[in-house]
């Protein structure tokens, strides 16, 4: 094992505070990383990492240690970067975590249109509704809404509003009838999100009046919103859901909007495409975030209820961002 990749898993267990976790990230296995830390400290001569059965911390030279290994390894993505930039693809995998409340009609064409223009790299991509570390779960990369993000050392790039709505079966509206008002609401079946994900009050704004808050108790919670829309589609009550998830059923009239004179507020619905803060990015998670930008925002402000038109083929002359990783944003995870 060289220095080079020792270093890294010494910095990933820093990261990570755990020789497990380190491994599941880095795709190898746990007695290689035990290795690794073993063949840093018995060519320092010195401990590195304290153990014990619960947890680990740095020692005095492991803090010292891993500054210093963050500036080397900084140094050498930059110019791996650089090269890359310049003289070849980008390459290698590509972990991205996105909110579950974009359709996989949007996500799986923007996958698909960046891998047409870079082969090279393989997207691992994992669909989520709860908080996400992206430093400690090892991703590159994330697609997601504001109240998933809990960590401040990120790098934050808008990308829109993903609107919450209030859906139903017609043949839904037709035994309970079309809701006047938010309250109304209250005394039909819903289904729903559970409350350690999304809380069940609900701020329903009138486009000419004040707003109003209803608490609303699902026959049915399951911790997934595509879940939630194939129940809603099966009639067993309504439920309020991002409109990029449904835009398709309304069109074709599976589904139809309820209040349609009401909006939802919730700012937390905002869209970003967030990466852990560091000065340089490898060229593979420049270039989807800069891709994903592009596309997702131009979805998302227009409104499209076709996503996978929008992302059929990529653009002609696409060019990236600056290689300074400030310029752009997102969460991917790469090694």
């Amino acid at each position: 094992m060289n220095q080079i990749h020792a270093m890294r898993v010494f910095v990933r267990v820093a990261d990570t505070e755990s020789f497990r976790r380190a491994a599941q990230q880095l795709d190898v296995s746990n007695a290689l990383v035990t290795r690794a830390i073993a063949m840093l400290e018995a060519h320092l001569r010195t401990r590195l990492i304290n153990r014990t059965t619960r947890n680990l911390s740095l020692t005095e030279a492991g803090t010292r240690y891993l500054e210093g290994c963050r500036a080397l390894l900084e140094e050498l993505d930059h110019l791996e970067s650089a090269v890359t930039h310049t003289e070849g693809e980008p390459s290698g995998t590509l972990r991205v975590v996105a909110s579950s409340a974009l359709s996989l009609l949007t996500l799986t064409p923007l996958i698909d249109g960046f891998r047409k223009l870079y082969p090279k790299v393989n997207v691992r991509l994992t669909l989520a509704e709860r908080h996400v570390d992206l430093v400690e779960d090892g991703y590159d990369v994330g697609i997601v809404a504001a109240f998933m993000v809990t960590s401040t050392a990120l790098v934050e790039r808008p990308i829109g509003v993903n609107p919450l709505i209030p859906v139903a079966t017609p043949e839904f509206v037709a035994e309970y009838g079309m809701p006047a008002a938010p309250s109304d609401l209250q005394t039909m079946p819903s289904v729903g999100l559970p409350n350690d994900i999304r809380s069940s009050s609900w701020h329903f704004r009138h486009r000419h009046g004040p707003s109003e808050q209803v608490t609303l108790t699902p026959v049915y919670s399951v911790n997934s919103a595509l879940m939630v829309r194939l129940a809603t589609l099966r009639g067993m009550g309504f439920s309020v859901l991002p409109e990029g998830i449904v835009a398709n059923d309304l069109n074709d009239g599976t589904l139809v909007r309820l209040l349609p004179e009401y909006s939802v507020d919730d700012p937390e619905m905002k869209l970003s495409i967030v990466y852990p803060g560091r000065q340089y990015l490898p060229a593979k998670t420049r270039f989807f975030i800069d891709y994903a930008l592009e596309k997702l925002t131009k979805e998302i402000n227009t409104g499209t209820s076709k996503p996978d038109e929008i992302f059929r083929q990529p653009p002609t002359g696409f060019q990236p961002a600056a290689a300074n990783g400030g310029a752009v944003a997102g969460a991917v995870r790469t090694h």
